[in-house]
């Protein structure tokens, strides 16, 4: 599973392009943006119109928003419980939620979401000075059996270091501020890594 992030900032035309080229290699998008509701309809709108899949699109948080857009695929952050309440009243919607701790992990496991983004896995612009998660601890997170995608700091240098008992990987920059051929590779990269089980 491939998940890719959207910088936190408006989305444009500029980001509906970069989509539309990777959409193939891609299994979702989550729309993590500061913008208001009516300015995110009005984009979403627009990245369907271009032919995105609307199955791919992951709206961050707001249900009134997805349920207006016909978009059955959401994404929490951390213990949110409006989360579990969602899942619980529509058991056929994906839900996610952003996970860093073995409670939150289990809590999500329990209330049937379907996977978890845990991380970081490596250092990463978005959580300076921060250390990464260790391999203990992510031992002990994908101990639980519950799919987890593994965020943070993942691009060609670093993506074959990831374990391939985590379900997938997401990223942010490497899906937006990197080559189209560039993302390609990675995916390849990864997709090697889970055909062989390291």
């Amino acid at each position: 599973m491939i998940i890719v992030v959207t910088p936190y900032e408006n989305l444009t035309m500029k980001h509906i392009e970069r989509l539309l080229c990777i959409a193939p290699r891609i299994s979702g998008v989550i729309l993590r943006t500061p913008m208001g509701q009516e300015m995110l309809a009005h984009w979403i709108v627009m990245l369907l119109d271009t032919g995105f899949p609307k199955s791919k699109v992951i709206v961050h948080t707001d249900i009134t928003l997805a349920k207006r857009l016909g978009i059955r695929r959401l994404h929490f952050r951390e213990g949110d419980t409006t989360a579990y309440r969602l899942k619980d009243q529509n058991p056929s919607y994906s839900v996610s939620m952003s996970v860093h701790c073995m409670a939150s992990i289990i809590e999500a496991r329990k209330h049937y979401l379907d996977f978890g983004i845990y991380g970081h896995i490596f250092s990463s612009a978005s959580k300076p000075g921060q250390a990464p998660r260790t391999i203990e601890e992510q031992r002990q997170a994908l101990s639980v059996q519950w799919p987890l995608i593994a965020i943070g700091g993942i691009d060609m240098a670093t993506v074959s270091d990831v374990t391939s008992h985590f379900a997938g990987i997401a990223c942010i920059r490497s899906a937006f501020e990197t080559s189209k051929e560039t993302f390609d590779v990675m995916v390849q990269q990864w997709q090697i890594i889970k055909r062989g089980r390291k």
